[in-house]
């Protein structure tokens, strides 16, 4: 016989204590690692770094190379802006170069024609005397003619030699300029080719050092970085347990316990008609299933 109507059905159930005093200890650990936890940390540049950035900074600045680079471009301005001197010779020069001994030659030319004019009037003396004509008018033309023939060829003499000297020192100046003049270009091509020299080592010294500086920043880029790592990896080694223990244990384990409820639920027209059915097998007739159906609605 069925009862109709409706019920509840409650069940308990509970969690492993030893799983549960471990999610409590490893919620403990974490929260206690959340509280300690401190800030994060960079490792800072190193003497290295420090040291590359600086022989960067100075090569840029006014290094060695730089400095022959300048020393370049002061040698090609000077030798590109070089101009020639003009093939000439000044009177001052002329006289530097004037033989020093022209006078004396001309002081012994002179002598020598004295010596022939003394002679020569002498002869016409002589020959005044032999003529018995000495003291005479002949005598002195003769005289005033040698005297006049001495100072034509004294005079010719001095300018031929000073003609000489002259021409000879006008030569040697000029000489001496298109010597300087080609001594002045030899000196600013000199200058132009040291200046070429001069700039692609400036160039070469520069990037060697623009080199060497990245390299030393390179070497403390790398021992920066493997000290951030060890600085990270001290401050994560409890967040790393704390891992560990979650993936142990969980931080969510599937049952904490608890109490449920379930209601449960009963057809009152089946229990009649169950109760009519069994009221009419133990009493035939229409009272028994009256009653048996009665009986099955309210149980």
């Amino acid at each position: 016989m069925s009862k109709g109507g409706g019920s509840t059905q409650t069940s308990t159930t509970s969690i492993d204590p030893d799983v549960k005093a471990a999610y409590m200890g490893n919620l403990g650990y974490a929260q206690e690692v959340a509280n300690q936890l401190g800030p994060q940390q960079f490792a800072g540049y190193n003497p290295q770094y420090a040291a590359g950035e600086a022989q960067i900074e100075q090569a840029a600045m006014g290094g060695a190379g730089m400095q022959n680079l300048d020393t370049a471009a002061d040698l090609t301005r000077a030798g590109a802006g070089y101009v020639p001197r003009e093939v000439g010779a000044s009177q001052a020069a002329i006289q530097s170069y004037m033989n020093p001994y022209t006078q004396e030659v001309i002081n012994t030319g002179l002598s020598d024609l004295e010596k022939a004019r003394q002679a020569a009037i002498q002869q016409t003396g002589q020959q005044a005397m032999q003529a018995k004509a000495f003291g005479g008018s002949r005598q002195g033309v003769a005289e005033a003619l040698t005297n006049q023939q001495y100072g034509t060829q004294a005079g010719n003499m001095i300018a031929n030699l000073r003609s000489q000297g002259y021409t000879q020192a006008l030569n040697a100046a000029q000489q001496a300029a298109l010597a300087n003049q080609a001594a002045g270009m030899q000196g600013a091509q000199f200058r132009m080719g040291a200046a070429s020299q001069l700039g692609g080592l400036g160039q070469q010294q520069t990037a060697g050092q623009y080199q060497a500086g990245g390299a030393l920043m390179n070497l403390g880029g790398a021992r920066q970085q493997f000290a951030q790592q060890q600085m990270d990896a001290e401050r994560n080694l409890n967040l790393q347990r704390l891992s560990l223990m979650q993936g142990a244990i969980g931080l969510n384990p599937a049952n904490l316990g608890g109490t449920s409820q379930t209601p449960v639920y009963r057809n009152a027209a089946s229990g009649a008609l169950g109760g009519a059915m069994a009221g009419n097998m133990m009493f035939p007739g229409g009272i028994g299933a009256v009653g048996g159906g009665l009986l099955g609605l309210f149980s």
